[in-house]
Formats: structure tokens, sequence, C-alpha cells
């Protein structure tokens, strides 16, 4: 059975509910609340339970929409428990849209291939890419019962609460049919590094390493010399002076980007001039090198304040060096800008415009087994360099956003990130 409970750090003290991020105060004259409350904070409710057996429907309303709180903050966590009422597992969330699926048959169903166990001090995760929430293994009698999961379940094994969590909680996948092309141009290796080193999830798993810098002295920049030093004689030459001039702008001018310079700037990047056929797949020639010419990066810009263009995220088509706008994505440009200025740091402006750069793994895994997503990034790095460079020739100020949230491109553009995912984020605008 899968109960309801608070997540450790969250208390019940009298009229309020307290927790990360601030406190929750019970609503006056509906006494089923602080029965719910007491409830999870200790056994914790069953599923879609309001705290008590009550009919009216007043008191129902109240409890489920404080309950919803609860669960937008994350202050709810699932646990599965056995017919005497001790904890197999529980399941915390990492995002504060998530909700487990109802429960459902899964005959036919196995383990996801991108699910994974790990220890975390004392105790055992189960994690996937797939899923918004991570599994913490509270018995033995649990991971025994996951190592048959690796085959299809038969009609027995799906009535497992076991599997049945699994399956609502998004573990597992598809048995008896075969995945589709974009999810298997992803290995597992190139899945858990790109999901988990992205601000994807509300739960911080990026960002500033402050439990490294307190177990261990910063490691030097300057390396001994171990052999016999050369003196190099200095060259300075035109693009070395472009390098020399280049620097990261976090501020901007309040005049928006004029359009021919945004239309200046990427087709210096990505216009394509040749489009020719090799192996089977198409290849592009385009200014910036790209592994096996593949050119699988595709260019956006999410515009906040450029002349002559509407608040909103657009595609770049460098074979006709257009613009493309991404239907109804005003709101999801406005998020995309403001998570770039907060990515800065605390004294960065909010940019007129993000370049953002997404890969489409299917077209370069499509070629490169193993390497795909290893390539997908130096693909990255030679873009980003090349876009530092140009911005300075054209006297912008540019920026590389170190994390960037892909929710508000999957949600605006309706792809999965099988299918294509942001990798690169780039502050554009004009210095101040």
């Amino acid at each position: 059975m899968i109960v309801e409970r608070f997540r450790p750090g969250v208390q019940f003290i009298n009229d309020r509910v307290a927790g990360p991020g601030g406190e929750v105060r019970l609503p006056r004259g509906f006494p089923n609340l602080d029965k719910m409350c007491r409830t999870l904070a200790t056994v914790g409710l069953a599923e879609n339970e309001n705290g008590g057996a009550v009919d009216d429907p007043e008191q129902i309303a109240v409890c489920l929409h404080l309950k919803e709180r609860f669960m937008s903050r994350r202050w709810i966590q699932w646990v599965l428990v056995d017919e005497d009422s001790c904890d197999l597992a529980t399941f915390e969330p990492l995002e504060n849209g998530f909700r487990p699926g109802d429960p459902h048959d899964v005959t036919g169903q196995r383990l996801s291939r991108f699910s994974y166990v790990k220890r975390d001090g004392a105790d055992f995760m189960m994690l996937s890419p797939e899923t918004a929430c991570r599994m913490t293994l509270r018995s033995d009698k649990v991971l025994k019962r996951i190592w048959h999961s690796s085959s299809p379940l038969d009609d027995g094994q799906a009535n497992e609460a076991i599997f049945v969590a699994l399956g609502q909680f998004g573990f597992l996948e598809p048995g008896l049919t075969e995945e589709s092309a974009e999810r298997a141009s992803w290995t597992f290796a190139d899945a858990i590094l790109h999901s988990s080193s992205r601000r994807g999830r509300d739960e911080p798993i990026v960002g500033e390493n402050l439990d490294l810098q307190k177990r261990f002295p910063p490691p030097q920049a300057r390396l001994v010399p171990t052999g016999k030093t050369h003196t190099l004689t200095p060259v300075r030459d035109k693009n070395q002076l472009a390098t020399e001039r280049r620097r990261s702008c976090r501020k901007w001018h309040a005049s928006p980007i004029p359009l021919p310079l945004v239309s200046s700037f990427l087709q210096r990047l990505s216009a394509v001039h040749e489009s020719f056929d090799a192996g089977g797949l198409e290849r592009l020639d385009k200014p910036i090198p790209a592994a096996g010419s593949i050119h699988e990066l595709e260019w956006y810009i999410a515009v906040g304040n450029v002349s002559g263009l509407e608040q909103g995220l657009y595609r770049y088509c460098g074979f006709e060096h257009t613009l493309d706008a991404v239907p109804g994505s005003a709101d999801a440009a406005a998020e995309m800008l403001q998570n770039a200025g907060s990515s800065m740091g605390a004294t960065a402006e909010v940019p007129p415009a993000l370049i953002m750069l997404t890969t489409r793994m299917p077209r370069i895994a499509w070629k490169y087994k193993g390497m795909a997503y290893r390539l997908t990034l130096l693909n990255a790095g030679i873009a980003l360099d090349a876009m530092y460079n140009t911005a300075t020739e054209l006297d912008l100020g540019g920026c590389a956003i170190g994390t960037g949230d892909p929710r508000p491109f999957q949600r605006v553009t309706g792809l999965s990130w099988f299918e294509e995912s942001p990798v690169v984020e780039f502050a554009l605008g004009l210095p101040k």
C-alpha cells in the first residue's frame, strides 16, 4: 500500500505546518485539517484520503486543497508499506509539479534501462532521468524483488505492490514493444549525464559545490614543471586581439538589440552554405566545424528586447536565413531570460536575448555509437567559443550560462528531451 507522509524537515506545529521555504497556516473552522496534518506527520495517509471520514463537501475540498499546497512545495513523500505497516520504500519528488500516476496494469513491463540504484550515505536509492522522483529503498526485500524486473513482468508479478509502485512512479518501460528511435538514440551514460547536469529539477543538483569546498583545499591553478622548460616568443595577430578583448557581460544597455546585429550574429555562426549526402546522412557545411559535418545542434533565440521582434522564442533556419516563431512562446521566453539572469549571479541583469542551442541526438547517434553525447558537447564548446568571438567583433555583449532549465523549452515546443533538448545558453545584448 502507498501512503502519503510529510518529508523529513516538515513539522506540524499547532495551527501551522512548517518546512523548507516557509510555513502554511491552517484555516480556522475545519477540524478535519488537524487530523489530516497529524496523520501526515506520523503514520501517513492512504492515497487520496483527507484525514478522516467526513460527509461535508466543503471539509473535503479544503483538505484536498491544503494537501495540494503541501505537494506543490514538495513537502509530501509517498511511502510503500507492507501488510505490517513497515516501510519498504519512499518516493520523494524532485519537481514541484510531480505527482505519481494512477495504479495501472504493468503486465509486460520491465525496469527501465535508464533506472539505476546507487548508494547515498547509508541509503540505497533508485533514480531515473525519465522520472522526477527518487526512490529510497528501506528493505532488502525491495532490492530482491527489483532483481526480477529485468524481464517483462508476468500476470502474477504485475499484481505485486512493489511493481505497481514502480509503474506509478515512472521506473518501468514497455518490455514487449520496441522503443522509439528518439529514445534509442540515448545511451544510459549519456542520459544520466545530460539529466544530472541540467537545472531540470526543483531539487538542487547543480550549483556551487559547498560540500567539496568544506572538505578539501582548493586545487592550485599552476602545475609544477616536471621536465625541461622552453621559453616561447609571444606572437600577436588579429584573431588573438579579438580573443583577448572577449569579456563575459552581465549588465545590459536599455536599448533594444538592433535586428541587423542579430541577423549578422546568426549568419556568421549557423548559416548553411551547402548540404550534401555522405553515408546516407544529410551533412551541412556551416561557418563553424562540427563532428562529421552533421550539425545536430539547432539554434534558437529567446527574445526579450530586440528591435522588430515580439517577445518569444524563435528557431533560426540556416537554410533560408530566417527566424521561425514558436507559437505561444512569449511566457516561456520570459522564463528563459529570467533563469539566465539568475544563473549569471546576484548582480547580473536579465539579458535582452538568449541564444539557446539544442541537441537533436537522433541525428548524431545515427552515425556515432558510444560517443554521440560527448561529440555534441564538443560541438557545443566550439559554438560557445565562436559566439564569444563573434559577439566581440560585433560589439555585442555575451555570457555563457553555466546551467539552464530545459523545462520551458520542452513545454512550449511539446518535444521530449529524447527528441531535442537544450545543452547551451548564451546571454546576448548591448553591453553597458
